[in-house]
Protein backbone atom coordinates (compact mmCIF):
# COMPACT_ATOMS: atom_id res chain seq x y z
CA UNK A 1 0.00 0.00 0.00
CA UNK A 2 1.23 3.49 -1.43
CA UNK A 3 0.93 7.09 -0.66
CA UNK A 4 -2.32 8.34 -1.67
CA UNK A 5 -2.84 9.65 -4.99
CA UNK A 6 -4.28 13.54 -5.38
CA UNK A 7 -7.38 12.40 -6.60
CA UNK A 8 -7.89 10.18 -3.69
CA UNK A 9 -6.77 12.86 -1.31
CA UNK A 10 -8.79 15.66 -3.53
CA UNK A 11 -12.29 13.24 -2.36
CA UNK A 12 -11.51 13.20 0.90
CA UNK A 13 -11.27 16.64 1.48
CA UNK A 14 -14.37 17.41 -0.74
CA UNK A 15 -16.33 15.21 1.50
CA UNK A 16 -14.87 16.92 4.47
CA UNK A 17 -15.64 20.20 3.30
CA UNK A 18 -19.38 19.83 2.15
CA UNK A 19 -20.60 17.77 5.49
CA UNK A 20 -18.74 20.60 7.89
CA UNK A 21 -20.30 23.24 5.96
CA UNK A 22 -24.12 22.08 4.97
CA UNK A 23 -26.69 24.17 5.15
CA UNK A 24 -28.83 23.25 8.20
CA UNK A 25 -31.85 21.51 7.38
CA UNK A 26 -34.08 23.97 9.17
CA UNK A 27 -33.85 28.00 7.73
CA UNK A 28 -33.52 30.75 10.32
CA UNK A 29 -36.25 32.25 8.10
CA UNK A 30 -39.91 31.16 7.32
CA UNK A 31 -43.03 32.24 5.30
CA UNK A 32 -46.17 32.62 7.06
CA UNK A 33 -49.66 33.57 5.63
CA UNK A 34 -49.98 37.79 5.92
CA UNK A 35 -53.28 38.56 8.03
CA UNK A 36 -54.18 41.54 5.85
CA UNK A 37 -57.31 42.12 8.25
CA UNK A 38 -55.07 43.20 11.20
CA UNK A 39 -51.95 45.41 9.88
CA UNK A 40 -48.98 46.57 11.52
CA UNK A 41 -49.93 49.64 12.74
CA UNK A 42 -46.89 49.86 14.60
CA UNK A 43 -44.42 49.20 11.11
CA UNK A 44 -47.09 51.38 8.79
CA UNK A 45 -46.83 54.62 11.66
CA UNK A 46 -43.04 54.12 11.87
CA UNK A 47 -42.21 53.50 7.67
CA UNK A 48 -44.25 57.21 7.33
CA UNK A 49 -42.61 59.00 10.36
CA UNK A 50 -39.18 57.58 8.33
CA UNK A 51 -40.34 58.95 5.04
CA UNK A 52 -41.73 62.89 7.04
CA UNK A 53 -38.75 63.20 9.18
CA UNK A 54 -36.74 62.68 5.92
CA UNK A 55 -38.85 64.81 3.35
CA UNK A 56 -38.15 67.53 6.45
CA UNK A 57 -34.57 67.13 6.47
CA UNK A 58 -34.21 67.34 2.73
CA UNK A 59 -36.34 70.32 2.80
CA UNK A 60 -34.35 72.37 5.40
CA UNK A 61 -31.33 71.32 4.01
CA UNK A 62 -32.30 72.50 0.73
CA UNK A 63 -33.60 75.48 2.58
CA UNK A 64 -30.16 76.45 4.29
CA UNK A 65 -28.36 75.77 1.05
CA UNK A 66 -30.11 78.32 -1.63
CA UNK A 67 -29.04 80.92 1.33
CA UNK A 68 -25.73 79.42 1.38
CA UNK A 69 -25.98 80.39 -2.43
CA UNK A 70 -26.89 83.41 -2.35
CA UNK A 71 -24.16 84.46 0.40
CA UNK A 72 -21.82 83.73 -1.57
CA UNK A 73 -23.20 85.10 -4.74
CA UNK A 74 -24.07 88.62 -3.01
CA UNK A 75 -20.61 88.40 -1.85
CA UNK A 76 -18.61 87.57 -5.29
CA UNK A 77 -20.41 90.33 -6.85
CA UNK A 78 -19.46 92.91 -4.03
CA UNK A 79 -15.77 91.93 -4.29
CA UNK A 80 -16.36 92.53 -8.48
CA UNK A 81 -17.90 95.92 -8.37
CA UNK A 82 -15.56 97.17 -5.54
CA UNK A 83 -12.35 96.19 -7.29
CA UNK A 84 -13.44 98.27 -10.50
Amino acid sequence: MGHPSVSDIFTVLTCLKSSAFAAPTRSAFYARKRTYDQPNWFGVGLAFATSAALWAFLFKQHNEDVMEYERRKQERQHKCTSCS
